[in-house]
């Protein structure tokens, strides 16, 4: 059976049923559309397209569109097993039904990559749009080390094996597709990059991505990295000052002992908050904590060489400390990440 196609649906426009219109019309594809709680007022639009001959599943509430695209893969494994997959696109007319198609038909014929219809961003693109996928596909290949030009994009070719798994990825709303591309080695899938149109409306204002609530959710590993590593500095400085201050009374003999007392024990607690609280690894404790101690050497180590070596180009130590700290913090994402915790947050599997 060929690849479906799924189109998540919240108070859609016009636009909506020119583009079920279109799809019926070029293809005999099952097309499956969710209505994620649009409400009364939205019904006719409903009724308009499942009379063309699309599988209408309502939910009468809200509840984003992660939760409606687990909505159809759940429907799908039930009711076509023996698809290839499903292709899913956005209803505001963004996806032209020959890019979808054109997706539909790379998934028949390399159903086991995760497809992705990649927009070109050009001078005419909205700024939140622009910028934003500039900054997630930077994240992105920081935390996966794989690459992705358009991370933000609708329109996706998912492979019918990846399905059950892909329900497990956690994610109501927008951060769900961001959470799946994140869960992408986990899954044991390939990334095939398809170039597609870029369609934007008035725009992009009608589009239903909360710039603030949505970005904090998709960025939100990074984010509490970073709340994790400003904590543990502040308890660094609070308890060097401490020690140095009171227990050994501004000696400056024992200013090295004070210094790494304050780190041990700030480094004993950035530990614990990235592997339970970032992270939410369930790995080997013992075997990450290894990792970790080296890791935390090496970059003790850079921080200082790398401030004494550039010493001599100028007199702004404490500017220059700043900068190279902030190189060392963004590599020290990447490799936790990748190389030390064994992130569950993305995907729960069993």
């Amino acid at each position: 059976m060929k690849s479906t196609i799924v189109i998540p649906a919240y108070e859609p426009g016009e636009r909506f049923i020119q583009l079920i219109d279109e799809l019926v019309t070029l293809t005999d594809r099952r097309i499956i559309v969710i209505d994620d709680g649009s409400g009364n007022d939205f019904q006719p639009i409903f009724s308009q397209v499942e009379a063309k001959g699309a599988i209408v599943l309502h939910q009468f509430k809200n509840k984003g569109k992660g939760v409606a695209l687990k909505t159809a893969m759940r429907f799908q494994l039930n009711e076509f097993k023996t698809a290839k997959g499903m292709v899913t696109a956005d209803c505001d007319g963004q996806h032209l039904p020959a890019d979808i198609l054109k997706i539909a038909e790379a998934l028949d014929e390399t159903p086991d990559k995760l497809i992705l219809g990649t927009r070109d961003f050009g001078k005419n693109t909205p700024f939140k749009s622009y910028y934003g996928n500039k900054i997630t596909s930077m994240i992105f290949h920081f935390s996966t080390g794989l690459t992705a030009h358009d991370t933000q994009t609708g329109l996706r070719g998912l492979p019918q094996s990846s399905l059950a798994e892909m329900i497990k990825v956690n994610g109501a709303r927008f951060e769900y597709e961001m959470n799946v591309l994140m869960a992408t080695n986990q899954l044991g899938l390939q990334i095939e990059e398809i170039p597609i149109e870029t369609v934007y409306f008035d725009n992009n204002e009608h589009s239903h991505f909360r710039a603030f609530q949505d970005s904090i959710l998709i960025y939100q590993s990074f984010l509490k990295f970073a709340f994790s590593s400003l904590t543990c500095a502040t308890v660094d400085l609070l308890l060097f000052y401490l020690l140095y201050q009171f227990i050994f009374q501004n000696s400056t003999d024992v200013l090295l002992i004070a210094t790494m007392m304050a780190r041990i024990f700030s480094g004993i607690l950035n530990f614990t908050l990235n592997r339970q609280f970032v992270f939410f690894s369930k790995g080997n404790h013992s075997i990450e904590a290894t990792k970790y101690i080296i890791l935390f050497l090496i970059q003790l180590f850079l921080s200082w060489l790398l401030v004494w070596s550039l010493s001599y180009l100028t007199s702004m130590v404490v500017m220059l400390k700043i900068i190279v700290d902030l190189t060392l913090f963004i590599a020290s994402y990447y490799i936790q990440k990748r190389y030390i915790f064994k992130e569950t947050r993305g995907v729960q599997f069993g």
